[in-house]
């Protein structure tokens, strides 16, 4: 029995099928990448109809373009570039409006263990009031993994440059996070 990832062919194949006509290889592409697409356009936007309109739009100007898009470096690198370009024509002026309030998320378990999926969703929230630059360095490193290398070539930005936006937006979570919610202050010694 084949495995699933041996099913699935690696970008530069399915983009020279996609260029050939092949349906089924553009198909491939988009169901490979439309969740990482659609996490880059909510991070981005932070608005989850935005994102799925932009999400839309990525591979609508994708299939339109694919012809352009000339293999020297990560074809998800190329990806992002056309993504960050929808999302800021979508929603040029940056973060969504915030009406100031944070929502309280610093629930319990019975083991006192905070909830995870609730501190996630006041980062994410503070990440989006973020610079544009900060947060797609810190989206692109903290929330999706990537190293500050990978996202310096897909930003084409310098490493160094990668790594003081990363600082900064780290720190200006921290500081929105410790003044909205004390309760996250580590005791005194």
């Amino acid at each position: 029995m084949t495995s699933l990832p041996a099913l699935i062919a690696e970008p530069p194949e399915l983009v020279a099928r996609t260029r050939e006509g092949d349906a089924g290889a553009f198909a491939t592409l988009v169901e490979r990448y439309r969740p990482v697409v659609f996490r880059w356009a909510i991070g981005l936007s932070g608005d989850e109809d935005e994102a799925e309109d932009a999400t839309q739009e990525v591979f609508v100007r994708v299939h339109g373009k694919l012809s352009t898009f000339r293999g020297d470096g990560p074809f998800d690198a190329w990806l992002y570039r056309i993504t960050r370009r929808v999302v800021l024509r979508m929603r040029p002026t940056g973060p969504p409006p915030s009406d100031g309030a944070t929502p309280n998320v610093y629930l319990t378990d019975p083991g006192a263990r905070v909830d995870r999926e609730r501190a996630v969703a006041l980062i994410q929230t503070i990440a989006t009031t973020l610079p544009l630059r900060q947060r797609e360095v810190f989206i692109l490193c903290d929330m999706e993994g990537r190293t500050p290398g990978e996202v310096a070539g897909m930003l084409d930005m310098k490493d160094v440059s990668v790594r003081a936006s990363l600082f900064k937006a780290r720190a200006a979570i921290r500081r929105t996070i410790l003044v909205t919610h004390p309760c996250y202050r580590e005791p005194p010694r």
